[in-house]
């Protein structure tokens, strides 16, 4: 994105901290994240580790900041197998054995969910490659945005990162697109109850094929316009 097609401010570069509330939900509703909203701001604005509250934290959030930076870097990119690996590589870089590396079907890789234990085939190049063009084939950048998501969390093509991958890459398609919104993950500080039931139905996209409710939830509490803040 250039700064000429930023909304509302034509002017101001995209940044970061433009992103900090897909940092902040996916950290928070992914991986536990223990540090506040305004503090992650504050890292992202300003590299201030007031209020983070660990080590794992920073780590994360340091993960997070540069998939970001990534993602807004490579603006137009193509998104294509070897960019998601790359996004994945970025996101993982403080976590996983072989970041961005495809998981092998002898690894036995899934995630357990309360619908039961999600452990999909592995992918090959090829098979990323064609979820990709099949998830954007749609003329709608946020509906593209949203399978794009939904289809690679549930894939799990890596050994670790699979829903931060896919959540910084539908973003990336947004920012691409000059859609003038975010993805976020749904979450909400004062009601631990919305981060329970959009984890529930992604969980049911994993298991029984339901993508409905959880793209559903994505359009009603997940898209947000992109601007300063969280």
């Amino acid at each position: 994105m250039t700064a000429s097609d930023r909304p509302g401010n034509p002017k101001a570069p995209l940044t970061v901290a433009d992103l900090a509330g897909v940092v902040y939900s996916s950290g928070k509703v992914f991986d536990g994240l223990s540090t506040g909203r305004l503090d992650t701001e504050n890292f992202l604005r300003s590299g201030s580790l007031e209020g983070v509250a660990s080590r794992a934290d920073l780590a994360l959030l340091e993960d997070l900041r540069d998939a970001a930076q990534f993602v807004i870097d490579r603006a137009g990119h193509t998104i294509d197998s070897a960019f998601v690996r790359a996004v994945n590589a970025t996101i993982t870089r403080s976590g996983a054995l072989h970041p961005g590396q495809l998981r092998t079907q002898a690894q036995a890789i899934g995630v357990g969910t309360p619908h039961g234990r999600h452990t999909p085939e592995a992918m090959t190049e090829d098979d990323l490659q064609a979820l990709l063009d099949a998830a954007t084939r749609s003329s709608d950048a946020q509906e593209n945005a949203i399978d794009l998501f939904v289809d690679l969390a549930k894939a799990q093509a890596f050994e670790d990162g699979n829903k931060r991958t896919a959540v910084f890459v539908a973003n990336s398609l947004l920012i691409s697109s000059g859609a003038g919104v975010l993805l976020t993950i749904p979450v909400d500080d004062n009601d631990p109850s919305v981060a329970r039931t959009f984890n529930d139905l992604l969980a049911r996209a994993y298991i029984y094929g339901e993508r409905d409710g959880v793209k559903a939830m994505l359009r009603s509490r997940g898209l947000t316009r992109l601007g300063p803040g969280l």
